[in-house]
């Protein structure tokens, strides 16, 4: 993680600094959904890494100014289009079992994707649903910051933590790990699985 990307830019308005970074993270995670850019890609593009990219769309990092400007050139946006305004929504939301932002894990065009159920403004944790098949690429590894937890609703799910070992899941087992471990997923048998994934922010 670069430690000089820690200035946060002045949005306007005198929101609450923890309000200002989650509104800010998800006005990016927005527009790089609506450019059908992985997070991957807008991070090597915006010469970041992908896990403080992660940080940044989760609310738990604010980007410096010169962190946000190339997000925006990357995002075909204006920088100040990211900021939030005086307009925010309250912190409550509902998402229908129709509804919810789909994102890609990888950009291969097979990558499985997951729903997003709950992220929004003064959440510490973002809730993801995956509903996979033999067929969804489901990534390499991947390591993030605060704590995971799994949750298998359907199905049968490994868990493989890079140097600890892994974990075969089954319908209502759930397994929570620091993020920071290197991480993969695999389907076991033959049956779709149904996963929540839930990234708590640590402080």
């Amino acid at each position: 993680m670069p430690s000089a990307d820690a200035g946060p830019p002045v949005p306007p308005g005198g929101a609450d600094d923890s309000l200002i970074g989650i509104s800010l993270g998800r006005r990016i995670r927005a527009a790089r959904t609506a450019n059908s850019l992985s997070m991957r890609a807008l991070a090597a593009a915006a010469e970041i890494s992908q896990p403080f990219l992660s940080q940044i769309e989760s609310g738990h990092t604010m980007p410096s100014i010169v962190t946000l400007f190339r997000l925006a050139k990357v995002l075909g946006i204006s920088p100040s289009d990211l900021l939030p305004g005086d307009d925010e929504p309250e912190p409550i939301h509902v998402t229908r079992r129709h509804e919810g932002e789909f994102v890609a894990v990888d950009e291969t065009d097979d990558a499985a994707l997951s729903r997003i159920i709950s992220s929004g403004a003064a959440r510490a944790a973002t809730v993801q649903e995956y509903r996979l098949g033999r067929a969804p690429y489901l990534g390499d590894w991947f390591e993030s910051d605060g704590e995971n937890t799994v949750y298998v609703v359907s199905g049968t799910l490994t868990v493989t933590l890079d140097g600890r070992g892994e974990w075969v899941l089954g319908p209502g087992d759930a397994l929570a790990h620091p993020g920071a471990i290197r991480n993969r997923w695999s389907i076991t048998g033959d049956e779709p699985v149904t996963v929540l994934l839930v990234h708590a922010r640590t402080s």
